[in-house]
């Protein structure tokens, strides 16, 4: 019981994370060249130009190892992922930190 509960502790200390990781797991896994669906609001709402249109095949480009293509597809794509990894890493190191800090805290006052 102690083991689900600190199971369940740490995915929820590191939600937003698994989130990230999902969403880059996700774009990793689409085929950069098919159209036929489209997870864009203003896509789907009819609109042709959209500011992110493009981000997630550049991803997906970047995941196969074609950067060029993955350049061409939308200039951010390769910034986006070096920001959500250097998030993710972050959210990691955060929690542990405060992890630690507790316990060393609950030492000190026990």
């Amino acid at each position: 019981m102690k083991t689900l509960r600190s199971i369940l502790l740490f995915t929820r200390r590191h939600l937003e994370a698994f989130i990230w990781i999902a969403a880059l797991i996700a774009l990793g896994l689409t085929s950069p060249v098919d159209e036929c669906y489209s997870l864009c609001p203003l896509h789907n709402m009819g609109f042709d130009w959209c500011p992110g249109c493009g981000l997630g095949h550049s991803i997906s480009w970047l995941f196969r190892g074609d950067i060029i293509n993955s350049f061409y597809a939308h200039p951010l794509g390769i910034p986006a992922v070096i920001i959500l990894i250097l998030r993710i890493v972050a959210i990691f190191r955060k929690n542990n930190h405060y992890k630690h800090y507790s316990y060393k805290k609950s030492i000190q006052h026990g």
